[in-house]
């Protein structure tokens, strides 16, 4: 009887292993830890957000060339067969490197052509001067303003075309500007001037919703308006300002008056009002050379953008000299570096929504243009 039931017993051990070795072992865990496991799997399978920087960089008006009445000698003609196409944006190519778009005004036209219209300033330049462009890394520029006419359909047409040949974008009215970053970010560009034809505006407006509708990653808007050497703009460029950003422009970048204006927070979108001159080949030796260059870094995650702004201005002089200029733009320091930033605050008080410290980082004053 006894070994009867030893048998039994070890036949029954026996069972109860092959049943262990033919499972997962699962039930021989407790509860708890295959939760605690369950967890660290789904932890490490969560998503991982795609964060995407896309940093723009404007500048004020650049007229690459000269005027008609301008004889050769000092003129930037001058400057461009004596130093060649690499001179003008030298001290600023590193950083129009660095970035995704470096935007320009460009206040010519690019032509041979010597029909110019009866005014009082015509600015032109050669059409190899888009190599100035190409090599100092300036993707995309700025036609609308009051001296792309200065040589007709003519003028308008090469400069397109040599804009075209060198693969540099523009905007011009109903000619919606679409730069593609090397990471995907597909930015717009609008431009259209308001000094001849206020209404000109709506192709402002039209081409920013047109940009959105096609699904520009960022619209930036640019405006050629305002009084000429006046540091505050009118009442018209700010509810233009505003407008534009309503309609969907993520930065709204001016120029015109050929000086510096104030910057403004509106609806978590800044407004440049002006960025004064940058290389300006149309004036020998401006009075006002202090200017400032925009840059904007903006922050997308998974394709959305976020509301943080980090932005600053970089102080700069449009010419290393005093008495004349010299069409090379500098980066200003010490006490030139101090004024522009204190100018660029009084400027820039009457909005009461930002304000720049003593390296020129923008900063914001919080609960402003959110009525």
């Amino acid at each position: 009887m006894k070994q009867k039931i030893e048998i039994v017993m070890i036949l029954l051990l026996s069972l109860t292993l092959l049943m262990g070795c033919g499972s997962d072992g699962a039930q021989d865990v407790p509860m708890d830890t295959q939760t605690e496991t369950l967890t660290e799997i789904e932890t490490e399978t969560e998503h991982v957000p795609v964060v995407t920087k896309v940093t723009v960089t404007a500048t004020g008006d650049c007229a690459l060339g000269a005027l008609s009445v301008h004889g050769y000698e000092g003129s930037f003609h001058s400057f461009y067969d004596s130093y060649g196409e690499t001179h003008f944006f030298e001290n600023f190519r590193e950083i129009f490197e660095a970035d995704d778009l470096t935007l320009i005004n460009l206040e010519c036209v690019f032509t041979d052509s010597e029909a110019l219209v009866p005014k009082q300033f015509n600015i032109k330049g050669r059409p190899e001067y888009t190599g100035i462009l190409t090599s100092s890394s300036v993707e995309a520029c700025s036609l609308g303003n009051n001296h792309i006419v200065d040589y007709g359909e003519e003028g308008i047409v090469d400069t397109k075309a040599a804009l075209d040949a060198a693969s540099v974008a523009y905007a011009y009215n109903d000619i919606i500007a679409y730069y593609t970053t090397d990471e995907g970010m597909v930015i717009a560009v609008v431009s259209a001037s308001m000094i001849y034809e206020p209404n000109d505006s709506q192709y402002l407006l039209d081409g920013v919703k047109e940009a959105r509708a096609q699904g520009a990653d960022l619209v930036i808007a640019c405006c050629h308006w305002g009084v000429e050497l006046d540091h505050y703009p009118q009442d018209s460029q700010v509810d233009l300002g505003h407008a534009l950003v309503d309609a969907g422009a993520d930065l709204v970048v001016g120029n015109h008056s050929h000086c510096l204006q104030g910057m403004e927070a509106y609806k978590g979108k800044i407004i440049c009002y002006s960025l004064g001159n940058f290389s300006f080949g149309a004036n020998r030796n401006p009075s006002r050379k202090d200017t400032a260059v925009y840059q904007q870094e903006f922050t997308f995650v998974d394709g959305e953008l976020q509301t943080d702004i980090t932005a600053k201005i970089i102080p700069a002089r449009i010419s290393g000299y005093n008495d004349f200029n010299n069409y090379k733009p500098i980066i200003a320091e010490g006490e030139a570096a101090e004024r522009i930033i204190r100018d660029m605050n009084a400027y820039s008080a009457p909005f009461e929504s930002v304000s720049f410290d003593e390296e020129g980082t923008l900063i914001l004053v919080e609960n402003v243009g959110e009525n």
